[in-house]
């Protein structure tokens, strides 16, 4: 195996939560592909995502830059090909970039120089855009009950295994090195329906959500638990939607086995960096919200694992970002970074040629439906500071207190802790998270006043 790969695959799931893989000391759920690929290569156990939010998030990671520097705000701001891709950059100096999968873009954006099997956001999401107040979305409770078996695939994972299918096509079709594969898969995204064999696996889950109902009253929390209506729900349902969750992480990790099956067949394994991660997680009723769109750990963070030429052993603990993954990519791949990149390269630390950052602030931000003021979130150390503006900030220790439930903003004793990660999220939002939870909601705004047809898609 020579020590700088020659392509990259990066598969990419969604609303895949950091802690449900078996690697992490999940006591029920089952992912033994994933867990072999953490056994040989890289695991961060402290990955966020830029956005907790589908559109907004993979706008930010197409791009390599945050939310509030190209205005996505919500799912109804999806990507429009402006700014320009990594995925274009990289193709200009000499690496084959492919897509496979859901995008998330407006439709018929060319977000990569190839995209096969693309699925876009046909139509906007506009619940983001009522935020003062929020309103409560509708068929949000249904969403939650509905989690059951089914005799057959459902879309979501009838599509995928479209998607992956698409994918082994074109690793068995490809003969030469020099390539970069992007294949973005939707499980265990809801609904939570999950095909008879996969749930059956999962007959005896006894789990339920941590701090159901939530112990506290934060009025911008509020308004996200009272959007998505899931609250007061008996055990046997809490049980369906955890059961449902694990079926579909377990079907993820057979369709990621195939992939990774025919990068051995077709002999591309020892020349490949291979990276797995999510978009955004999902909190399953944790501190009584769903569907992300929170700061919590299981909404906010993500699972990130990679192995390949020159690739340690080893797991990581210091906080990283998917948006980390651009330039990571860029320099396995011996491409230049582009200036615009918010991410730092985890390429030295993959290799073990560098420590990694303990120092590091990992930053996250939030705008869309749910809520009528935003979020935004720095983790550095031990540390988690969530900024909504005028309304009660919290801060976590995470070491002591990792179920996120003692808020210790108030506190004195951690009055420094909490004037430092205040600074230094006003240094990293510019020019402050107050006029950019305004620009965002006076964008939503104007949106709302106008035709759809002004503002989305290509009309």
């Amino acid at each position: 195996m020579s020590e700088r790969p020659e392509n990259v695959l990066l598969i990419m799931s969604d609303e895949h939560r950091p802690d449900a893989l078996g690697c992490t000391g999940h006591r029920i759920v089952e992912t033994p592909t994933l867990d072999a690929l953490a056994t040989e290569g890289m695991r961060f156990t402290n990955a966020y995502c830029p956005s907790p939010l589908c559109a907004p998030c993979r706008a930010s990671f197409t791009t390599g830059q945050y939310v509030h520097e190209i205005g996505a705000w919500d799912n109804a701001a999806s990507y429009d090909g402006e700014p320009e891709s990594w995925g274009f950059h990289i193709q200009d100096h000499g690496v084959d970039v492919t897509t496979v999968g859901k995008l998330d873009f407006q439709p018929g954006v060319q977000g990569f120089p190839e995209q096969l099997e693309s699925s876009f956001r046909d139509s906007p999401d506009v619940n983001g855009l009522y935020r003062d107040p929020p309103v409560v979305r509708e068929d949000a409770r249904e969403r939650i009950t509905e989690a059951r078996p089914t005799e057959n695939s459902g879309p979501h994972e009838a599509g995928d295994e479209r998607r992956v299918a698409r994918a082994v096509e074109w690793l068995e079709d490809r003969e030469d090195d020099g390539w970069l594969l992007s294949v973005n898969l939707v499980l265990p995204h809801f609904p939570l329906t999950a095909e008879q064999p996969y749930y059956d696996h999962y007959a005896n889950v006894d789990d339920l959500p941590d701090d159901y109902p939530a112990a506290d009253d934060h009025p911008i929390l509020e308004e996200l638990r009272n959007h998505f209506d899931g609250r007061g729900l008996d055990e046997e349902t809490l049980h369906r939607t955890r059961r449902a969750y694990y079926a579909l992480c377990t079907r993820l990790d057979d369709l990621v086995e195939r992939l990774l099956n025919t990068l051995k067949s077709e002999g591309f394994v020892d020349d490949t960096l291979v990276i797995y991660t999510s978009d955004h997680g999902e909190p399953l009723g944790d501190h009584e919200t769903w569907w992300k769109c929170s700061m919590y750990d299981q909404s906010v963070g993500i699972p990130l694992i990679a192995r390949g030429p020159g690739v340690e052993s080893a797991t990581v603990d210091a906080p990283v970002s998917l948006l980390d993954l651009v330039p990571t990519m860029a320099d396995a791949l011996e491409v230049p970074h582009d200036s615009a990149w918010r991410g730092r390269s985890q390429w030295p630390v993959l290799r073990g040629i560098c420590p990694p950052n303990e120092d590091r602030a990992v930053f996250s931000e939030y705008h869309a439906h749910g809520v009528s003021r935003g979020m935004f979130m720095l983790r550095q150390g031990r540390y988690k500071y969530v900024h909504y503006p005028d309304n009660p900030d919290q801060l976590f220790d995470l070491e002591c207190d990792p179920e996120e439930v003692e808020n210790l903003a108030d506190d004195p004793v951690y009055a420094p802790v909490r004037d430092r990660l205040e600074s230094r999220l006003r240094e990293r939002v510019d020019p402050s998270p107050d006029v950019i939870d305004e620009r965002a909601r006076a964008d939503q705004k104007r949106r709302r006043e106008q035709p759809v047809e002004t503002w989305w898609g290509n009309e």
